[in-house]
């Protein structure tokens, strides 16, 4: 077993993105804003697909700066056949919008790996 000289922690910001994967894993349900179509944001040159783990979330966003959106389930239906195909023809970036305001960007690979494989989410009927 090699000796161990020093241990270096993870960066604080590093530290609370993994935090915050791990425990959307197990969250249970993403949401988005929808109407006639999902909401799209821009962030410099680049257009974003946010989603949020909570509908209350989501909700005070939509409230703040799309008031005729409202809070829809992302089923893994709705990410295969609807928002991929979206995400990917426009080069749109998927980013949790935490309650805070704070953004993380995902790939596609990501959000599915995450949120949509296997073993991540369940959705109750």
């Amino acid at each position: 077993m090699p000796n161990i000289k020093e241990i270096h922690p993870l960066p604080n910001d590093l530290a609370v993105k993994l935090t915050i994967l791990k425990s959307m894993m197990y969250c249970g349900v993403l949401w988005g804003l929808f109407h006639e179509g999902w909401a799209m944001m821009r962030d410099h040159d680049e257009t974003l697909f946010p989603f949020w783990l909570n509908s209350s979330h989501a909700t005070n966003y939509a409230s703040k700066h799309w008031p005729n959106y409202t809070p829809r389930k992302i089923t893994p239906e709705d990410f295969e056949q609807s928002l991929i195909p979206i995400l990917r023809r426009f080069n749109v970036t998927p980013v949790l919008v935490r309650g805070s305001g704070k953004q993380i960007k995902l790939t596609i690979g990501q959000m599915r790996h995450f949120f949509f494989a296997e073993q991540g989410l369940y959705f109750a009927s």
